[in-house]
């Protein structure tokens, strides 16, 4: 994630406090602070007590500011909200008082008399650079007066002739300090968002890479799918391939006997017609013959009747013949027919992959090559001759 750039506080106090920034709310608190100690002498002296109360006041009212700050550190939307009001105040509050910071080259020249001369001669060029007067009845001490000709002398540029210089190199490190400050705050924004653009760069190219990897896993499922159905097809086809040659020459057996059955059956049928009209044409003429001299009301001798007896027999015996061939060929036609639909039938399944239990294809393979019969029913044989039906007995 990127890191969340905290807000800064950057003063642009003029001539009174110079270019400030901060970056944490104690800072801010421990340079009041410091001012504070470093000015607090004013504090003594009744001329110049005046100024200090101002600036106690204003360290006061930024302390409101400073807490609130720090209370939303965790919030840099709301914290930013602090530091504009606290810049509104230093940015109006300072510039308006009759008091300088350490910061600025007229503070630092009145410390500087405090400490090197005495805090008398520091409060009267504090009063003659223009500084907030209290009024006393008192007469003022010599070092006062002293202070006050110092100051005119600086004021004046009288005697300190690096004054200027000072003041235009002070100008320059201000001016300096102002764009290095931008240019640390536009860096800062870069930063952030090219973080930003990181962020989202490497959130898109998890995603992307995430739905490669997806695609890769499907692709390589769906292709290793692909080639077991290949493989288990091309087992199936090299099996029923095996099993189509194993099982030509019945096809082309069972294909022969079909035709030469329905064939046979064909002659067979018209024989038996032919031949049924024959004979029934010769025992209507047979039936002429004998019994055309027999007298009506008399009965036909005994060797009329056996006659045609014997006669009728053996046509009506040579038709059952015939009907019983006709027949027993239909039946192997249609069993010859019945094997080369269960050999191609066993074929496609084979070809579809399925796999046949062993018990299962045990029983299609004996229903296939089991002996084939005559085709004969034994309802369609003929009449039991008499030693049968002596032996039967």
């Amino acid at each position: 994630m990127t890191e969340q750039i905290e807000p800064t506080l950057v003063l642009d106090l003029g001539e009174k406090g110079g270019h400030l920034e901060f970056e944490q709310p104690a800072e801010v608190q421990q340079w009041l602070n410091e001012e504070h100690s470093k000015w607090h002498w004013m504090n003594q002296i009744h001329e110049t007590s005046g100024a200090f109360d101002s600036f106690t006041n204003l360290r006061q009212a930024a302390t409101q500011f400073i807490q609130q700050w720090t209370q939303n550190l965790e919030e840099p939307g709301v914290a930013q909200k602090s530091i504009d009001a606290l810049k509104r105040h230093f940015e109006s509050a300072v510039p308006s008082q009759l008091f300088w910071l350490s910061s600025s080259p007229t503070g630092a020249f009145i410390l500087r008399l405090q400490q090197e001369r005495h805090q008398l001669v520091a409060a009267g060029a504090y009063l003659a650079l223009g500084g907030a007067y209290s009024s006393q009845s008192q007469q003022p001490h010599p070092l006062l007066l002293e202070g006050i000709i110092e100051g005119f002398l600086y004021k004046r540029e009288i005697d300190w002739t690096a004054t200027a210089h000072r003041e235009a190199l002070e100008k320059l490190k201000q001016q300096y300090s102002r764009n290095l400050s931008d240019q640390k705050r536009k860096y800062q924004e870069i930063v952030q968002a090219n973080g930003e653009l990181n962020e989202k760069f490497d959130e898109s190219l998890e995603a992307k890479a995430k739905l490669l990897d997806d695609l890769h896993v499907r692709q390589d499922g769906e292709f290793k799918l692909l080639i077991d159905t290949h493989e288990n097809n091309l087992k199936a086809i090299e099996n029923a391939y095996d099993q189509k040659l194993a099982l030509l020459k019945p096809v082309k057996y069972w294909n022969a006997r079909n035709k030469s059955h329905g064939t046979k059956a064909k002659h067979f049928a018209i024989a038996s017609g032919v031949v049924g009209a024959v004979i029934l044409a010769l025992l209507g003429w047979l039936a002429y013959k004998i019994f055309l001299d027999v007298p009506v009301g008399e009965k036909p001798q005994v060797w009329q009747v056996g006659v045609f007896s014997v006669a009728a027999f053996f046509g009506i015996w040579l038709e059952r013949i015939l009907v019983r061939l006709f027949i027993s060929n239909m039946h192997l036609a249609t069993d010859a027919v019945e094997r080369v639909t269960m050999l191609q039938t066993y074929l496609s399944i084979i070809r579809e992959g399925s796999v046949f239990a062993p018990e299962d294809k045990k029983m299609i393979l004996e229903r296939l090559f089991h002996p084939a019969t005559d085709g004969l029913v034994k309802d369609d044989a003929a009449p039991p001759s008499p030693l049968e039906m002596l032996s039967r007995r």
